[in-house]
């Protein structure tokens, strides 16, 4: 079973701000801003045994803010940001929260951290045979 991170990133900062778009793709004419952008930046996977993987993904999400007020709306978006994104559904916890502001925009990078286990497909066991009873009876 695939797993969407993006989209879980993406229904918990809805979650946040249901009035804000959250774009997954750059956009030809440009972003809407106030608005959220988020971008996968690096997986790392660790093997485990039996096909176990450690997986360590880093994501980062920049927020847009209002060309009115960009300082101070950007200082709320982190205030909510910080107290309020620690969980991806009952998926994975946010770690590594970092923020920084870069040419108008806030940046949030963190990490999800996860392990992979294999689904075994195999067939299971069908049917049983018993044979059994009482012992001296």
């Amino acid at each position: 079973m695939a797993v969407d991170i993006v989209k879980m990133i993406a229904d918990e900062l809805v979650h946040l701000r249901p009035d804000l778009p959250v774009y997954r793709e750059n956009q030809r004419g440009g972003f809407q801003e106030p608005s959220f952008f988020v971008n996968k930046i690096t997986t790392q996977i660790k093997p485990n045994l039996f096909g176990i993987q450690a997986r360590d993904n880093h994501y980062q999400v920049v927020y847009f803010p209002l060309a009115t007020k960009p300082n101070t709306d950007m200082d709320a978006m982190e205030e909510l940001l910080k107290n309020n994104f620690n969980r991806l559904n009952s998926f994975a916890y946010v770690r590594d929260l970092e923020f920084s502001h870069s040419d108008g925009a806030l940046l949030m990078m963190f990490r999800v951290s996860y392990r992979a286990i294999p689904a075994d497909e195999g067939v299971k066991q069908q049917t049983i045979d018993y044979q059994g009873g009482l012992k001296n009876g």
